[in-house]
């Protein structure tokens, strides 16, 4: 599913300090923990549908690579088909106020942006590219180190299906350790709850349009009769879809809240990746 929250919001602002390399056939974005520290694990970034080169992911990537003391890649899952950072004016036209004659260019331009990202990064086409990374990961780089995942938006259903560990590496291994999303979108609800093992950790806001908030309750519910020690579904009140990722920098509640979510997202992965056993 795309949306009008799914392509709106703000470009950050702000150098980054990873590099980009070609990691098991996909172009990826690199980030490093702090300077003398080995990684203790490794976290893949599966984004919203701007994709990795959007300078906010990438923001992003540094942030946890930082405060978790991993390796972050942010991969090109996308095969060149991720929205433009340019819609977001776009839908801020389409959105706003004004004579609907007038608004009829952006549409257009919406609609053709649409439709071949629906097209292209449907589930079909990503998941197998999206699960050849994960095995190849895991067995190699990730062979010895922890490994999570952290989904936004678009990234978001991936997570749930890693975190289901219907899949196992070629060395018998879990692909992933633990997960993490936000906001996540085409999600079945109950299916993708009812099917996860793994520890999952959700940060999803009570507004969000994607994900309706009677889903949320529910898949809440399921996850916590699995078990609290296991997975946790924070509710932000107020929260839009897209807050953990695309918070306009002059929006201070919005900002806080997407604080909140790369705060847990930190404190997950220090949690579940330290404890790991390899």
């Amino acid at each position: 599913m795309a949306c009008r929250e799914c392509i709106s919001g703000a470009l950050h602002e702000g150098a980054t300090v990873g590099r980009e390399d070609n990691i098991h056939g996909l172009p990826t974005y690199i980030s490093e923990p702090p300077e003398g520290q080995a990684p203790k694990g490794i976290i893949v970034i599966i984004p919203d549908a701007v994709g990795w080169q959007f300078n906010n992911n990438r923001i992003l990537a540094d942030s946890l690579a930082k405060n978790t003391t991993c390796r972050v890649l942010l991969p090109e899952f996308m095969d060149g088909h991720a929205m433009s950072p340019s819609l977001f004016q776009t839908m801020d036209t389409i959105t706003g106020n004004g004579w609907m004659i007038g608004k009829i260019p952006a549409i257009f331009r919406a609609i053709a942006s649409f439709g071949p990202f629906l097209y292209f990064t449907r589930l079909s086409v990503s998941q197998p590219r999206i699960y050849k990374f994960f095995h190849d990961l895991r067995a190699n780089e990730a062979a010895t180190l922890p490994l999570g995942v952290a989904g936004y938006c678009w990234g978001g259903k991936y997570t749930f299906l890693l975190a289901s560990d219907s899949e196992k590496a070629s060395n018998g291994k879990s692909l992933i350790d633990c997960g993490f999303t936000a906001h996540p979108s085409n999600v079945t609800v109950p299916l993708d709850a009812q099917n996860v093992s793994l520890p999952l950790s959700i940060a999803v806001g009570d507004v969000d349009i994607v994900i309706p908030i009677t889903q949320v309750q529910t898949v809440k519910s399921i996850l916590e009769e699995k078990g609290k020690d296991r997975h946790e579904v924070n509710i932000i009140p107020g929260a839009k879809h897209g807050f953990a990722v695309r918070a306009p920098p002059n929006d201070e509640q919005a900002v806080e809240k997407g604080e909140q979510a790369k705060k847990q997202a930190i404190d997950w992965f220090n949690k579940h990746l330290s404890n790991s056993s390899q």
